[in-house]
């Protein structure tokens, strides 16, 4: 019910000239509304200040205008992280273009998780967004999955068949294009600081510096968890493990940040004695000294896929899955 003096549908269909039946078929997706008809509604719910009943529209349309950004990691990261923020303001920018809105979730523990798929079955939300760059991923996408909610995540499914949505980055390229430019800089013997063990972007990019590198280089890779202390731990164990070792590629500028760290306070200069390159792009690369020679993820447009696969699931398409390139940013941390 509206309150008094608060403007309804019959005001916005009075002023721009048409039927509320019109205004319906606009406010609920625009179906069988001509372009002309829609551009004076338009003005007329901008003149009005009129705001739809949210919970009236999904009665009729069975939809409540929302999804959940479902992070599957620990909560921590959320904020250690950059990526994760500048991927949630992405989807948060294209839902609002959308006129949608989101709900952040985070599912990091078993008990956590239960309580998630609990109120995502409710039906509290349209779809899901997760992003969960870790080994127990798989669970969560399986649960989505069994209770038949949209999905689409942040990577490729380890397991093709099932059916969700997904964007990922070129990951396999990535790495070797970061592999190659090491060596035609130089480079003689490079390491690997890897994320977590288990995802197909790890997977990827593993596979990418081992085909440069070749088998036996496995013995120069570590895993982290994409955080700052991780690079640090990373990079002392590489420190001593391989002491001919002269370039490192690092799957995160986070933990390429904490790598430096530790090379600088055992005297190793970079880029003089170590060469760097990161992956990501983000605030950290910029703010790193020197700044962060790093492979750009397209965090845009990879939030403005998400969004678009997700709705193409909602309204009944298919499931489907996009592969963005990345680029290469030479800084101060290469020769």
């Amino acid at each position: 019910m509206s309150r008094p003096g608060q403007p309804t549908i019959l005001d916005v269909a009075r002023m721009a000239g048409v039927s509320r039946a019109t205004v319906s078929r606009y406010l609920n997706g625009h179906r069988w509304v001509s372009a002309d008809s829609a551009a004076k509604i338009k003005e007329a719910i901008e003149r009005t200040h009129y705001v739809a009943n949210a919970h009236a529209r999904a009665l009729v349309t069975g939809r409540g205008g929302s999804v959940a950004f479902l992070l599957g990691e620990p909560q921590h990261l959320l904020f250690e992280d950059p990526n994760f923020a500048t991927l949630l303001q992405s989807v948060a920018d294209e839902l609002g273009k959308r006129g949608q809105s989101f709900l952040l979730m985070t599912a990091n523990g078993e008990e956590e998780r239960r309580r998630d798929i609990s109120f995502l079955k409710a039906g509290h939300v349209d779809g899901v967004i997760q992003v969960a760059w870790h080994r127990n991923s798989k669970d969560l996408i399986d649960e989505l999955v069994e209770a038949n909610i949209p999905t689409v995540i942040a990577e490729r499914p380890a397991d093709d068949t099932l059916p969700v949505g997904y964007v990922h980055v070129e990951d396999y390229g990535s790495a070797r294009k970061a592999c190659e430019y090491l060596h035609s800089r130089g480079a003689g013997k490079i390491a690997m600081i890897a994320g977590p063990d288990g995802p197909s972007g790890t997977r990827d990019r593993v596979h990418g510096f081992l085909d440069v590198e070749g088998e036996d280089a496995r013995d120069r890779i570590v895993y982290g968890d994409y955080s700052s202390r991780s690079g640090e731990i990373g990079m002392k164990a590489l420190l001593e493990q391989c002491s001919d070792i002269d370039a490192v590629f690092i799957s995160s500028d986070a933990m390429a940040v904490g790598a430096m760290k530790v090379l600088r306070s055992n005297g190793i200069r970079v880029p003089e004695d170590m060469q760097i390159i990161g992956f990501d792009d983000s605030s950290a690369a910029m703010l790193a000294d020197p700044p962060l020679t790093t492979i750009k993820q397209p965090f845009d447009e990879i939030g403005r896929y998400l969004v678009t696969l997700l709705n193409q699931i909602i309204d009944g398409g298919k499931s489907v899955g996009v592969t963005l390139p990345c680029e290469l940013i030479k800084r101060g941390t290469t020769l």
